[in-house]
């Protein structure tokens, strides 16, 4: 499918094409008895995206236990819904950010550990986009998934003031990543999937670009 990248050979970066020249992912974590997501997306997101790439890859979403939103935009949970209607899987998001969404089984913190698929990930809450804005860190795989954390060009969505954004973004730049997920293809690095040095370069471009803004 045209709109999926495969990370690894259960993690796929599922993207759904809203508007021209951007779009949205979800992670997709396809463990042996269980599937695992970053993010909901849209209401199509799950209908026109999701579904069809678990039918071409075998799965089903019965299969969906556990789904994590990084934060409370309605471009990452507008598909809640959707798969509470038709999955059992339970829904997690931090603390900070779970009023905003209503429906949530899980309420997460800094530090708390959450299983997806059969990996087991280290929530990391880095405020700035959103007060209770959090990535996933997977230590032995060097893998960060940070949803919006990292808004690039588009320091309008910085919304918490610019020392709580850079901060986090300091924090991030502690942990050994190699291998980044972002949600959208921000500027200056336009991709959803950042390998090697991109995550760094990245992380960077995003501290020096919220300096120099207004």
């Amino acid at each position: 499918m045209d709109n999926v990248e495969r990370v690894a050979d259960d993690l796929y970066l599922v993207k759904y094409v809203h508007r021209e020249g951007t779009f949205v992912g979800i992670t997709v974590v396809l463990g042996q008895n269980s599937i695992g997501l970053v993010d909901t997306g849209f209401e199509r997101t799950i209908v026109d995206s999701l579904f069809p790439f678990l039918q071409e890859m075998g799965r089903s979403p019965d299969e969906i236990t556990f789904i994590v939103n990084t934060h409370r935009d309605g471009d990452h949970i507008q598909g809640n819904h959707v798969l509470k209607e038709k999955t059992k899987a339970k829904i997690a998001i931090h603390e900070l950010d779970a009023d905003a969404v209503g429906d949530v089984d899980v309420r997460l913190n800094d530090g708390d550990r959450v299983e997806l698929g059969d990996r087991t990930f280290e929530v990391v809450h880095a405020p700035g986009h959103t007060p209770g804005n959090i990535c996933l860190y997977q230590p032995e795989e060097t893998l960060l998934i940070v949803g919006d954390t990292l808004c690039g060009d588009r320091v309008n969505l910085i919304r918490m003031g610019k020392e709580l954004y850079i901060n986090s973004i300091k924090r991030l730049l502690d942990l050994d990543v190699n291998l980044l997920i972002q949600s959208h293809p921000r500027k200056p690095i336009e991709k959803g999937v950042l390998v090697g040095e991109e995550p760094k370069q990245m992380m960077l471009a995003s501290i020096s670009l919220a300096e120099k803004a207004d």
